[in-house]
């Protein structure tokens, strides 16, 4: 059976987690330009590119997760 969704909480969790990932996408390229070369690629690409949308994948999973069970 399907639960009735709040329009409230998901525009808030939706606008939380777009805060978050446009801070760490903004924090690499501002905060290590001079961080050096990791496999080829400049230090802030892997934070900016990479694990700003993994970590924002990964909170997206727990927050439905979390709604789901809770």
């Amino acid at each position: 059976m399907m639960q009735e969704i709040n329009s409230v909480a998901l525009a808030k969790g939706a606008l939380g987690l777009t805060a978050v990932y446009f801070a760490l996408w903004l924090i690499g390229p501002l905060w290590f330009a001079d961080g050096g070369i990791w496999y080829g690629l400049p230090l802030w690409f892997w934070l900016s590119c990479v694990l700003a949308p993994s970590l924002l994948s990964l909170a997206v999973w727990c927050w439905l997760r979390e709604k789901r069970h809770g």
